[in-house]
């Protein structure tokens, strides 16, 4: 039988990749986490971790056993700040956001900053992941409100709206076309283009721009985030091509923002579980992420949610659910 103390052994261990840390952390011996991950190994019937000397490997089927338990601890820690405010007899509202990396760090603080200077009854709890965790997240209930990038194919969600705006470049100040006000796909056919590596999500939407504009074997640096790009223009490694809320949101310094005359159109979402009406708390931070992305983002659209099929199409001209609509 497994049984919660062997779980929390587990968690720490996996978190902090010591039994001396997780020891310390947990308020017990080494050796007593030491047997209870030994109890769960022989609960589970398979190696957790992989010991080397005085370190710590975790196995693969840890990693994969932790993503549950991980998802697990942050609905405990909600419960349990829950429970801490019905008892305190306070009507305090705490809302937590998953968003994409670009989101949580471009809008989402600026909207939580709008959002407590209309509301003081309201406190909040968001972090970056990747847009398959965020559908999961909001899907399991693990956060209240999730932004995540098109495609989305799951049913089992509430999509409140969808919003589109237009991807643009970013250059040293120093670049030679930082004197232009806007800039050409077909300017960028002798640049090294800067992108994001993903070719199921902005990417692909970014190659097919690319490739219309006639330059279909250009060498690209690539990452995993637009502000990975964003930093590399900065180094003048070349152009970066990313999606606006980093651009605008994250300004940094020794970079400018321009326009791209050929309209790159970018597109996420708004979601909430689809097993829970969202209160008045959650419907107050979704309009002020509106508020936010028309005051941020020069051609913000917002779509209804009955949009996402024809979205979809345009975006990634294929169907939601398709096998080359794949998330990664």
């Amino acid at each position: 039988m497994i049984t919660g103390r062997q779980i929390e052994a587990f968690h720490a261990v996996f978190s902090i990749g010591s039994m001396t840390g997780a020891a310390r952390h947990l308020g017990r011996t080494q050796s007593a986490v030491s047997r209870l991950i030994m109890e769960l190994e022989k609960a589970l019937g398979f190696t957790l971790f992989e010991r080397n000397g005085t370190r710590l490997h975790a196995t693969q089927e840890a990693r994969l056993l932790y993503d549950e338990v991980k998802r697990s601890f942050i609905g405990l820690k909600n419960i349990e700040e829950k429970a801490r405010q019905i008892a305190a007899g306070g009507n305090h509202r705490r809302i937590t956001c998953g968003a994409t990396s670009a989101l949580s760090g471009g809008l989402v603080p600026r909207a939580i900053s709008g959002l407590m200077q209309r509301s003081s009854d309201i406190s909040m709890s968001f972090k970056g992941m990747p847009a398959d965790d965020v559908v999961r997240s909001v899907t399991d209930g693990s956060v209240d409100v999730g932004l995540a990038t098109l495609p989305i194919d799951d049913t089992n969600l509430h999509i409140h709206w969808i919003g589109e705006a237009s991807c643009v470049a970013v250059l040293h100040e120093d670049h030679p076309l930082a004197q232009s006000d806007s800039l050409s796909l077909r300017q960028l056919h002798t640049q090294q283009v800067l992108t994001v590596g993903n070719p199921f999500r902005l990417r692909r939407t970014i190659d097919a721009a690319l490739q219309a504009s006639g330059n279909s074997s250009l060498t690209r640096i690539e990452t995993n985030t637009s502000l990975n790009a964003v930093m590399s223009a900065r180094e003048e490694l070349g152009v970066a091509i990313v999606e606006p809320v980093t651009a605008y949101g994250i300004p940094i310094g020794g970079t400018v923002v321009r326009p791209i005359v050929e309209r790159i159109p970018w597109a996420w979402s708004v979601l909430t579980p689809a097993f829970s009406a969202a209160d008045s708390g959650i419907l107050r931070f979704i309009e002020q992420i509106e508020i936010t992305a028309h005051a941020l983002l020069p051609d913000f659209i917002r779509h209804p949610p009955e949009a996402l099929e024809k979205l979809h199409t345009r975006l990634f001209q294929t169907e939601p659910g398709a096998p080359d609509a794949k998330r990664n």
